[in-house]
């Protein structure tokens, strides 16, 4: 391993997922290409960096850095480097030239102990002294909080990402509850909490760490397909996981609850646990469920003339169940048509679709997957797609108003007068929960499934 100290010239390339970056350090010995992750450095800044030398077969020799520190700038040209770089937003070379020849090898002194004399310089006011010292004091204290952070094994991406949220606060958060990170932070589960509270010093049967485990635990679950685990399977679960004893976590199952992070139901298994998340999915489910089921205002013996003129048109011959399945999609806002391969699915919904045209009535037709909306497409004639497409599923959620990642919603809902879902089966309760929240009561919905169809992959 090699050690070097210099500072940052120019930047090459930056991936700003990543952290990957590519730049020239600059010391007295000349300039050396480096590559490796970082996060926040600036052109001017002093490293200290170890890795090792390799040779590219393009780009020649690299140093490929495996870590490095940020050090404060010691001589003039360092210095003026450091503040001219853009590091210091609002002060570029010239500006930083004139600090420096105003207050020398004190700059720093100044800045961080005397901001009001950055004053005396010409083009800084008092407003833009303070901007500069504050600057300067929150990349210090940034720089401070992410060695702490490394020193418990934390990478450098995640500790930006952990001062990013919790700014100075990150020293009391780790040393009361490290658990709080599986919470708040994305790429932060319980297990790496779990392993930076062991470097901590945090007991093993410490109160935090077993509400954080019981979570955990349920939110493994969800992955496994469910929304819900019984209280004792949950128990049973953690304590496993946590290595403590079950009753040391059973009197932590209803701190969760008034936390609110789940929710206890009696059921016939025993008192279920949810996720909250989930429970509320369900129950507005559910609801939504229950508004959609309006009555036809047809006369039944309407319904009766009209679909056997469909039948008689088409040339369907439907058997008794068929035919009170249709009548039953034409009476009411929803119908969940279920049965196995063979028993007459395909020709029902066929004679549905052939109705409800013949009212003038417009019908999307979905189902789960691509293959299966192919083989719905080609079983009836008219087009079907997946349920995301259906439901425009937005790619980039976070630059439009779409809900749930979708552009249909409550807010702006499917036009149609029939929607007709195959394969159900395969739909999970996010996804189902999406669906309904883009269908307005009044539309009628007809859930199409085969209990030996494969289930969902995601909960519920």
């Amino acid at each position: 391993m090699e050690t070097v100290t210099g500072y940052v010239g120019h930047i090459v390339f930056r991936n700003e997922e990543n952290g990957y970056t590519v730049f020239h350090l600059e010391n007295d010995d000349g300039e050396v290409t480096c590559v490796g992750n970082f996060n926040f450095i600036n052109e001017g800044e002093m490293l200290e960096l170890t890795g090792e030398y390799v040779n590219h077969n393009v780009y020649g020799t690299q140093l490929k850095v495996s870590s490095h520190v940020v050090k404060e700038p010691e001589d003039l040209v360092s210095i003026e480097r450091y503040l001219g770089s853009g590091a210091v937003k609002g002060v570029g070379a010239a500006l930083a030239g004139r600090i420096v020849k105003k207050f020398k090898e004190d700059t720093f002194r100044i800045i961080e102990e005397e901001p009001e004399r950055l004053a005396e310089v010409k083009g800084i006011s008092e407003r833009k002294a303070r901007e500069i010292a504050e600057q300067v004091e929150e990349k210090k204290d940034m720089r401070k909080a992410m060695i702490y952070l490394q020193k418990y094994g934390i990478s450098t991406r995640l500790a930006a990402k952990i001062y990013q949220y919790y700014g100075m606060r990150v020293y009391k958060v780790l040393e009361e509850n490290p658990y709080q990170l599986a919470d708040n932070i994305e790429g932060v589960g319980f297990k790496t909490a779990d392993e930076i509270a062991a470097r901590i010093g945090i007991h093993t049967d410490s109160d935090y760490r077993i509400k954080s485990g019981l979570f955990y635990t349920l939110q493994q679950a969800v992955g496994e397909g469910h929304i819900y685990l019984p209280e004792e399977v949950l128990v049973r679960r953690a304590g496993e996981l946590l290595g403590v004893e079950i009753q040391d976590v059973s009197k932590h199952v209803m701190d969760l609850c008034i936390e609110k992070k789940t929710v206890m139901k009696e059921g016939e298994d025993g008192i279920r646990i949810y996720p909250a998340h989930y429970y509320y999915l369900e129950l507005n489910t559910a609801k939504m469920l229950h508004d959609l089921n309006i009555d036809c205002e047809m006369p039944e013996d309407m319904m009766e003339r009209r679909l056997r003129k469909v039948e008689e048109t088409e040339q369907i011959e439907l058997d008794e169940m068929q035919h009170k399945a249709v009548i039953e999609s034409i009476k009411h806002g929803l119908l969940v048509l279920t049965g196995g391969p063979g028993t007459g699915k395909t020709t029902t919904i066929n004679t549905m679709i052939r109705f409800f045209d013949s009212e003038g009535m417009s019908i999307l037709l979905a189902a789960p997957t691509g293959r299966a909306a192919k083989r719905m497409t080609e079983a009836t004639g008219y087009e079907a797609q997946t349920i995301h497409r259906l439901l425009e599923v937005n790619v980039n959620p976070e630059e439009t108003d779409s809900v749930g990642g979708f552009m249909r919603n409550r807010q702006n809902p499917l036009e149609a007068d029939v929607i007709i879902i195959d394969e159900m089966s395969m739909v999970d309760l996010p996804l189902m929960h999406a669906l309904l929240s883009a269908v307005v009561p009044g539309t009628r919905l007809v859930l199409v499934g085969d209990v030996d169809q494969l289930p969902s992959v995601g909960p519920g």
